[in-house]
């Protein structure tokens, strides 16, 4: 049996996506129509899957009840139009009895099926509204049941019932772009996957800092940032895929894009401007654009020049060009006095457009404390720097939705996910977990068990009480627990109390309280990645040497993604430019590409292609010559002066592909798929970590020493107490 139920409305954006998909997509006869048509049309498309959004292996999900919601993202607070979910799911029923799969919008049932087959295809196309999301996310529920046995003392576990949801599972909708009023609302629309425009391949300092530091927010909040540079006359780039409607071939410039070639050189100024016109179905998309004077200057020269041919080819496309142009490009060509980021749509696309001047400031707004707060289209940043956490408090709830009420069957997590360049300050380490959590007891008077874990690892469980009070438990983080990115999680597990076979199982409530929190501590600066994200969480130094704003391009991409790796705060860094390859030895934390500081000992030496690692007794422990397409990151310096050093190993230097973490050991080799293996100089054996994470008390720990030093003080204490005995006789014998 299969049947689907759609939400009010659901089927007519699926009609109305037919008919978009079968209308000629550009309908316009002439350039000037064509023109027109864009002044009026800001429908904006989506498409992403699954693996798109991380998810690069199949869900799975099996046994008796077992239930998954995923969040498919959208704009926040805007309408979307032909929303739809292309569900790849498949399944395999290993045992008898009856199982069904529900799917769910939002917590309503759209489609429901009984299985009855062995193993099938459930994939389905699901039609879903377009009522603005608040929060920015559709929620996609997938439910699968199995009952084995109508006998309900049988097993119903039922492990080979299993279904499977595909990675190429895929989410589209649309959008009016010129709903996105504000720079908020411009985040939110922002795809995962964000291309970054810059002036050129060659940017000024001020640039420069913009752009790493806009990057590294946008990767830190789970976006992949790539960089483009606005091409020029005499550059060659990738056109396949660039689609030009057949209205715009009698004007050179779209006539000269419209081959696709993989290797077009650019032959003028024009094409610039038709790259930039077609927005979306262009070799030159863009989300968030870093508007510098300079780059303003070549937007404003390309389509003058394209202006001109439009005028040449259609006598009636001036007027419409020029109309097109101050509506759809305005914000690329002229700066919002007093204003240094904002919320445009330039070509039909929304776009996040930044101002050089107030990187920090503007990297600040944009991170999670503050982003919430941008609810203006034009927006001038004066100060939106990170909360400093003096206390050493930090609540759970900060870190995003924790404290709440869940009913419980059998089992429920709650999650927490903290980046540590985020919740540092001045060098603290998480050092306590403390949950405040209130449970009602099941049927028979059982209290639930709650498990404290940290990055996986179980800190601490508890029976908790059963009277339904509040109660404090606390669990000590080790410290070889502490990575640069952090999961808390609280579990909650129940077993059903049955005192008859036939009695269903019922869920009990369970509260996090908005008081549970994490302790940070001073616990020593380690000379590790984890001790040197506590420093860059601080205020540090970030040098790169002059040759790198020459190839922006190539070397943002590098140090956004070694930025993130480490955990460093944008807001709180400074921007140095090093003329060689040495830098005068910093004042504070620091992180350095290519560029050695004065006074600093590195461990490791890498030269051309060759990579030496001493340890910490100066001896060699690797020398390895010939390398290639990889790099090295280093923790380096003293108490005061630690920082991260990378260096590039050969003559090509790595592309990073994706967003990575630096968690372990003091030294990593990175290539182009990111971490290769990373290793602690300081204790390459781990005996460090043995040590330290021996969970006995100091007193069990030196025990055999206490044993010594109290069996020395009764000794002297009796050797006293004789003493005394003895010289009191003496005085009785002489009088």
């Amino acid at each position: 049996m299969n049947l689907t139920l759609r939400k009010s409305g659901s089927l007519l954006p699926l009609l109305s996506l037919s008919l978009v998909l079968c209308a000629p997509a550009m309908a316009a006869d002439t350039a000037g129509g064509q023109f027109r048509e864009w002044s009026t049309n800001a429908l904006v498309s989506r498409n992403m899957t699954l693996r798109d959004l991380g998810f690069s292996q199949p869900i799975s999900l099996r046994g008796q009840d077992n239930q998954r919601e995923l969040y498919l993202p959208v704009p926040a607070g805007v309408a979307t139009q032909n929303a739809q979910l292309q569900l790849d799911a498949r399944y395999l029923r290993g045992h008898p009895g009856r199982t069904s799969n529900l799917l769910s919008i939002d917590d309503d049932a759209v489609a429901a099926r009984t299985i009855t087959d062995a193993q099938g295809d459930l994939s389905q196309l699901i039609g879903i509204d377009g009522e603005p999301r608040s929060t920015g996310f559709v929620r996609f529920g997938v439910g699968w049941w199995s009952i084995v046995s109508d006998y309900q003392c049988a097993d119903q576990s039922a492990p080979a019932n299993v279904l499977r949801i595909g990675p190429d599972t895929r989410f589209s909708y649309q959008f009016d772009g010129r709903a996105i009023d504000t720079v908020a609302k411009a985040w939110t629309a922002l795809p995962r996957q964000v291309r970054l425009l810059v002036e050129g391949r060659q940017l000024d300092a001020a640039s420069y800092d913009t752009a790493w530091r806009v990057g590294a927010v946008l990767e830190t909040a789970g976006k992949r940032v790539s960089v483009a540079a606005l091409p020029r006359v005499g550059d060659s780039i990738d056109l396949r895929g660039t689609q030009v409607p057949a209205s715009l071939m009698a004007v050179p410039a779209y006539a000269a894009l419209a081959a696709g070639e993989a290797q077009h050189r650019i032959g003028s100024d024009a094409e610039v401007g038709a790259l930039l016109s077609l927005g979306g179905n262009s070799a030159l998309p863009m989300d968030v654009v870093v508007a510098s004077p300079a780059l303003r200057a070549s937007v404003k020269r390309a389509l003058d020049a394209l202006a001109t041919q439009v005028a040449a080819a259609d006598a009636d496309g001036a007027a419409a060009f020029a109309a097109w142009r101050k509506g759809g490009m305005a914000a690329l060509e002229t700066a919002v006095e007093g204003r240094n980021v904002s919320a445009a749509v330039v070509a039909g696309q929304p776009l996040l457009v930044v101002t050089p001047g107030a990187a920090g400031e503007v990297a600040g707004l944009l991170g999670a404390q503050w982003r919430a707060y941008a609810l203006g289209q034009n927006l001038q940043v004066n100060k939106a720097q990170p909360l400093v956490n003096e206390k050493g408090i930090l609540l759970l709830d900060r870190l995003g939705t924790f404290s709440g009420t869940q009913d419980i069957i059998a089992r429920s997590d709650r999650i927490a996910n903290a980046d540590l360049g985020l919740i540092s300050s001045d060098g603290k380490l998480p050092a306590e977990v403390v949950i405040d959590v209130s449970a009602a007891p099941n049927g028979a008077g059982e209290g639930a068990v709650a498990s404290i874990f940290f990055n996986d690892y179980l800190l601490g469980a508890k029976v908790l009480n059963t009277d339904g009070k509040p109660q404090r438990i606390t669990a000590k983080v080790p410290l070889y627990a502490i990575a640069a990115r952090n999961e808390v999680r609280v579990s909650f597990l129940r077993q059903p109390a049955r005192p008859h076979c036939h009695d269903p199982a019922t869920p009990y409530p369970v509260s996090l309280l908005p008081s549970s929190h994490i302790v940070m501590a001073e616990r020593g600066s380690a000379p590790d990645f984890v001790g040197a994200t506590a420093q860059l969480s601080g205020p540090h130094q970030v040098v790169v040497p002059e040759a790198w704003l020459q190839n922006a391009p190539t070397t943002l991409q590098t140090v956004i993604r070694v930025s993130n790796a480490v955990g460093a705060s944008v807001e709180r860094a400074t921007l140095d430019v090093a003329k060689g390859k040495t830098v005068p030895a910093p004042g504070q934390p620091y992180l350095a590409f290519n560029v050695q500081p004065e006074g600093i000992q590195s461990a490791a030496v890498a030269e051309g292609g060759q990579l030496r690692i001493s340890g910490s007794k100066d001896e060699t422990l690797l020398d390895l010559a010939g390398l290639d397409n990889a790099a090295l990151v280093e923790v380096a310096g003293g108490s005061g002066k630690q920082g991260v050093i990378y260096r590039e190993l050969g003559n090509r230097i790595p592309s990073i592909a994706e967003p990575f973490r630096l968690m372990r050991g003091s030294v990593a080799v990175l290539d182009g798929s990111g971490l290769v293996q990373d290793f602690d100089r300081n204790d390459p054996e781990g005996l460090r970590v043995a040590v330290d994470g021996n969970p006995q008390p100091a007193w069990q720990r030196h025990m055999v020493w206490l044993l010594l030093l109290v069996g020395v003080v009764v000794f002297l204490l009796l050797a006293a107490r004789v003493a005394q005995i003895r010289h009191r006789r003496k005085l009785e014998n002489t009088h």
